[in-house]
């Protein structure tokens, strides 16, 4: 664990501390949840673009579960702990106050599943959009936005360290680009096998004809 990333945590965690913080910060992370983020989504993604909804869902799925997957293989492997069991001692003595909303959390830090889950939801959500009539950087930068505040909300409820943050991003990113290329090769593959089909048939058919 670096100094730096204590440091940056304790400073977010303690200076964006207030009531009004509390309700809109603090419940954003919600956002973040599987079973909460993934549902809007899919109403996102009807509404965005119904030609293409079932093809963005399965964008979608696919990003989910290999952002799942990666998540809880590297949280096994690093194991990192959380802000609570970091600064435990420090807490005890009083040298240290952590903010903590919700729950309290105590291992497998390293990366933010919430940050993680946001961010594979934006990532397909500005893809499904860039394939659509009007959309603009100020859309993309506005999902975004509220993927990045979602993150921060885990730094403000005392769950995770800006390290965690960054990495569940990584990985939410990542994972949505490699659905993205999953599905255009099994796109592509279908367009090949029916065209093949097509071309193969022809002959019969103008024979057939004549």
């Amino acid at each position: 664990m670096f100094p730096l990333d204590q440091s940056l945590f304790l400073f977010l965690n303690h200076a964006l501390k207030s009531d009004l913080n509390d309700y809109w910060l603090g419940y954003a992370t919600w956002l973040g949840n599987g079973w909460i983020g993934f549902p809007l989504a899919l109403l996102a993604l009807f509404f965005l673009d119904k030609t293409s909804f079932w093809r963005n869902v399965l964008l979608l799925a696919i990003a989910g579960m290999l952002g799942g997957i990666a998540l809880n293989l590297i949280k096994q492997v690093v194991h990192a702990q959380r802000p609570l069991t970091v600064f435990a001692s420090d807490i005890v003595s009083g040298k240290v106050y952590v903010n903590v909303l919700f729950d309290k959390f105590y291992y497998n830090s390293f990366p933010s599943g919430h940050t993680q889950t946001a961010f594979t939801i934006a990532t397909v959500l500005i893809y499904a959009g860039s394939h659509t009539i009007g959309w603009n950087r100020w859309k993309s930068s506005g999902i975004v936005l509220i993927a990045s505040i979602i993150g921060l909300s885990r730094i403000y409820c005392g769950a995770h360290f800006p390290s965690d943050i960054t990495a569940g991003a990584l990985v939410g990113v990542g994972t949505g680009w490699i659905s993205f290329v999953a599905v255009d090769r099994i796109t592509k593959s279908k367009l090949r096998k029916r065209f093949t089909k097509q071309i193969a048939g022809q002959p019969s058919n103008v024979a057939d004809a004549t």
